[in-house]
């Protein structure tokens, strides 16, 4: 039962990870850590201009930087005690079974890892304390890890100083490092006009509008299709490829846009969030350049699940039957430069 969901229900029902699956990058590797050697910029500055009598220069240029991440774990337990196993194990009189109780508990267990993990995607520095994924800490690096303003990320640290990179590249501050942290967090409204001006830093001659992927939750989704219905702006909407798990996508300016449901005030509560303040879910726009992204999945913790063993046999155990959901690995970005989050934008 497990076997045959996980893939749908890890994969397919999250819009990050579904998007990579469809670009076939995820990354099953093991190791002590995760890490890339990235190129920070050209050498075009060593392309020398000369006359026939000049001195011609020499040298080299170093443009690599390393960005290492840690790996992040994971479980959920699945257990079955003796009560539930014994009232629910043999047909009742009347020809009924109360509950096939391993088909709901793996059922259940798949659900709530598929929540977890969404959870941490979307998780803030802001959000819920002790829960801001880091490369320090246990938990499962977000979207926002990569793409939150001057925040360290991969070992690096990230600094802010009048509109440059003072400390790395392009390739290691978001936006292009063309946005300040109080940019990112002051109140901005939606438009088609708006998308165009933010997008336009993020391009690079090395990628396609087909990397760039914007999301965000319905209220943003529909305020930019209300408007291009309003003004005739060619959109288009898709249902084929892998938004048929559940999300709606739209093109506009060649250009997809995905409407996550899980972006919505219902479950701000849930990740620490105020509706309607900087951070809260509906107010969210990520849009981001999906070849630079790559989900590190343990072979030994990719979401498989042990067998049920009874813990019985075991000194001081319980009369229960129990097994577990494990996962390793991490969500990693080696070039958040053309990637962009912003928190505070209203319909």
């Amino acid at each position: 039962m497990h076997d045959k969901s996980w893939m749908v229900e890890y994969m397919a029902k999250n819009p990050i990870t579904a998007m990579l699956l469809e670009r076939k990058s995820l990354q099953f590797k093991g190791g002590k850590q995760y890490y890339r050697e990235v190129d920070t910029d050209t050498h075009e500055s060593l392309v020398q201009d000369y006359n026939t009598n000049d001195t011609l220069t020499h040298g080299v240029k170093n443009t690599t930087k390393r960005l290492t991440f840690i790996r992040k774990k994971f479980q959920c337990p699945v257990q079955i005690d003796v009560d539930e196993e014994l009232e629910n194990a043999e047909q009742t009189p009347d020809g009924t079974q109360l509950h096939n109780m391993a088909k709901f508990r793996v059922r259940k267990a798949n659900e709530a890892c598929r929540v977890h993990l969404r959870k941490k995607i979307y998780m803030s520095a802001n959000s819920g304390g002790a829960a801001a994924p880091s490369d320090s800490n246990k938990y499962v690096q977000s979207l926002n890890s990569a793409l939150e303003v001057d925040a360290t990320y991969g070992q690096q640290t990230r600094t802010y100083s009048a509109g440059t990179k003072s400390d790395v590249g392009f390739w290691c501050q978001p936006m292009g490092g063309t946005v300040s942290p109080a940019t990112q967090i002051a109140s901005q409204t939606i438009s088609i006009a708006w998308l165009r001006t933010v997008q336009e830093p993020l391009e690079d001659i090395e990628s396609d509008n087909i990397d760039i992927i914007s999301i965000c939750g319905g209220v943003l989704w529909l305020s930019l299709q209300a408007e291009a219905e309003a003004r005739n702006t060619p959109y288009k909407l898709v249902g084929q490829r892998v938004a048929k798990q559940g999300f709606t996508e739209m093109i506009l300016d060649d250009r997809r846009i995905i409407k996550d449901p899980f972006l919505k005030s219902a479950y701000n509560s849930d990740m620490g969030e105020t509706t309607g303040s900087s951070g809260a879910l509906e107010r969210r726009f990520y849009s981001t350049n999906m070849k630079d992204w790559d989900f590190f999945i343990h072979p030994k913790r990719n979401f498989k699940m042990s067998e049920f063993f009874d813990q019985s046999k075991v000194m001081g155990g319980t009369d229960s039957m129990l097994a577990r959901i494990k996962f390793a690995g991490n969500l990693v970005c080696f070039k958040p430069g053309p990637n962009m989050y912003y928190e505070n934008v209203a319909p």
